[in-house]
């Protein structure tokens, strides 16, 4: 009969003591892998939501000092903030709510006019634009458009009267609208 090696107390506690380091060691590395999971997850948000997949909503348009935008939305919709960032420093440039014009909550926006919206901030538009340009233009507390825009090609294209710079090209505020699917009978103004 062959013998059989029965494990002492010492044995297990070998055995114990040399699984304790690689079991802290996953310990710690699922404590590290965490946060770096919920970053790589929270920087694909905001990618996907700074460059949305399909045409773009918005158009700008910059003539000397005057900044404008438009937000391409259906008849119903009615704008009720914008905001623009710094995309290289992620700073916020401005903000404005509640358009008083028409044609600011009909998605028509030109920007750091005071006179045009309930509240802006900060009121003077700064000596230079930002070389990356994030715009954000909100409807209601879930919807809305962005679009990144380079503000050195927006003032070097040749726009119409009435034609704003898009990442898809040059388009009429019309062209713009009619990218929306409004639904039934509603068209786009």
């Amino acid at each position: 009969m062959l013998p059989v090696h029965r494990p002492t107390t010492s044995d297990v506690a070998e055995r114990r003591g040399a699984r304790k380091p690689l079991v802290i060691g996953l310990i710690a590395l699922a404590i590290l892998a965490a946060p770096i999971a919920l970053a790589f997850l929270w920087i694909k948000f905001l990618t996907v939501m700074s460059h949305p997949v399909g045409p773009s909503l918005l158009g700008l348009r910059i003539d000397g000092d005057t900044v404008t935008v438009k937000a391409a939305q259906c008849p119903s919709e009615r704008v009720r903030r914008v905001e623009l960032w710094d995309s290289d420093s992620e700073k916020l440039v401005w903000r404005a709510e509640g358009p008083l014009t028409e044609e600011g909550r009909g998605g028509l926006l030109r920007l750091w006019a005071a006179e045009d919206y309930r509240t802006s901030r900060p009121a003077t538009r700064p000596a230079e634009l930002p070389k990356q340009l994030d715009v954000s233009v909100g409807y209601g507390p879930e919807d809305g458009a962005g679009a990144l825009f380079d503000t050195a090609a927006v003032r070097a294209a040749a726009l119409p009267a009435g034609s704003y710079w898009t990442s898809d090209g040059v388009r009429t505020g019309r062209e713009l609208d009619e990218l929306i699917d409004c639904g039934g009978d509603e068209k786009a103004p």
